[in-house]
């Protein structure tokens, strides 16, 4: 009994100073291993791949980076780079369809800890590979010398075979070759890689095309003249959730062009890119670049991009106008004799207080004549000849061509 009493005296001799020591000793261990595993964000964030897809099969997924927590030594940590990691999908046994799978990241230095994943799972579909043949829009960026454009421009050739996932291919209308200049002041040829770009304007990187390259012929003309023209959005689909689209606008609203007038007097306006309203489930602005025809480019300064305001609303009807007709660029010598059919019907959409506000001079056809002399014409027609007030929209025309003739007076 008397050497148990002993022993508790030794333990809770000067108690509090050993519990003092005690938490010194934690404390330092903890800053000890701090020191020696330090736990952060990766700075840079790793491409996502895909191994072990089936064969016929390709795999569309959004996320295509990863961003990682990792714990190592300050040593190690002076020793990686993106290349130290690598950031994959594991398809094997997967089949065509729709799944979350786990994303799986290694590190190639030793000693590194992957302490989080942001995202650790994305959603993959597995879709069949398809093919289809597409034409070829030319797009220019940069300028050619001073008081020069590109002018008509031949590719060699003109159609290429685009190979992707089906739902890409199914929504790729053409293909894309970007032409650069800098400064040319002669006529020149070259091999320009094929592409496939995005309402954006962007490379959309999991579209092939066969040739991957393609020959072009660029002549360079002098620009004779300068003309502002509006600027047209250009729009696909049918908005998400029911609603419709209430409001189109762009900013700027005109643009200034440059080039041959041969060239500058049929066009009246510049198209943008597609916009696919299907993506589209409330009022956004995007940012959308001008598909400039050939031989046509920007006046010096200007940046080939506008932003374009989409506004949905959720209430909307149709109604069926007879537009009034509006002839233009008509050689003064000569009239319109008649036109068949005598009216064209169109069918707008739109809110329902502007609709019903509508009149006869709110809707206009706009027939361009530019370069017509005396005879029968057969004139098509699109929503892009009728003009409406913003925020309505033209579902149908008819008929879809008009015969105009036109006589000497």
């Amino acid at each position: 009994m008397a050497n148990q009493n002993k022993m508790i005296q030794k333990l809770t001799h000067n108690f509090a100073i050993k519990i003092i020591c005690f938490l010194a000793a934690a404390s330092l261990w903890v800053y000890v291993s701090a020191s020696q595993n330090a736990v952060a964000k990766f700075p840079s964030s790793i491409p996502i791949k895909v191994i072990n897809a089936p064969s016929g099969l390709v795999a569309v997924y959004d996320q295509k980076t990863v961003d990682l927590k990792i714990m190592a030594e300050p040593s190690v940590w002076r020793q990686l780079s993106n290349k130290s990691f690598s950031a994959y999908i594991d398809l094997s046994g997967a089949t065509e369809g729709t799944f979350e799978l786990p994303l799986n990241v290694v590190c190639s230095v030793p000693n590194v800890t992957i302490a989080e994943k942001t995202p650790s799972s994305i959603i993959v579909s597995l879709e069949p590979i398809i093919t289809k043949d597409v034409t070829i829009n030319k797009k220019i960026e940069g300028n050619a010398g001073e008081g020069l454009v590109a002018g008509n421009i031949d590719l060699t050739p003109d159609k290429v075979s685009a190979k992707g996932a089906k739902s890409l291919i199914d929504n790729l209308n053409e293909a894309t070759v970007i032409i650069g200049l800098n400064g040319e002041t002669e006529d020149f040829s070259r091999n320009v890689p094929v592409v496939a770009i995005d309402e954006k304007g962007e490379i959309i990187s999991d579209i092939s095309f066969n040739p991957e390259q393609v020959k072009a012929e660029v002549p360079i003309v002098r620009a004779s003249n300068n003309k502002t023209v509006g600027i047209k959005v250009v729009v696909s689909g049918v908005p998400k959730n029911g609603s419709y689209l209430s409001s189109i606008v762009a900013t700027p609203s005109t643009v200034d062009i440059t080039g041959p007038s041969s060239v500058l007097s049929s066009i009246n306006y510049i198209e943008t890119y597609g916009i696919d309203l299907s993506t589209i489930d409330s009022t956004d602005t995007k940012d959308v670049n001008l598909n400039l025809p050939d031989g046509i480019a920007l006046q010096a300064g200007l940046v080939n991009s506008v932003k374009v305001k989409i506004i949905l609303s959720n209430e909307a009807t149709s109604r069926e106008m007879t537009a009034s007709v509006l002839f233009q660029n008509l050689a003064s010598n000569l009239r319109v004799s008649s036109q068949n059919p005598s009216q064209i019907k169109v069918v707008v959409t739109g809110d329902i207080s502007k609709i019903n506000d509508l009149g006869t001079s709110d809707v206009v056809a706009q027939i361009d004549l530019s370069g017509k002399s005396s005879g029968n014409y057969s004139v098509s027609l699109s929503p892009l000849n009728i003009k409406v007030p913003d925020g309505i929209f033209v579902a149908s025309i008819t008929p879809s061509a008009l015969i105009v003739v036109l006589e000497n007076q």
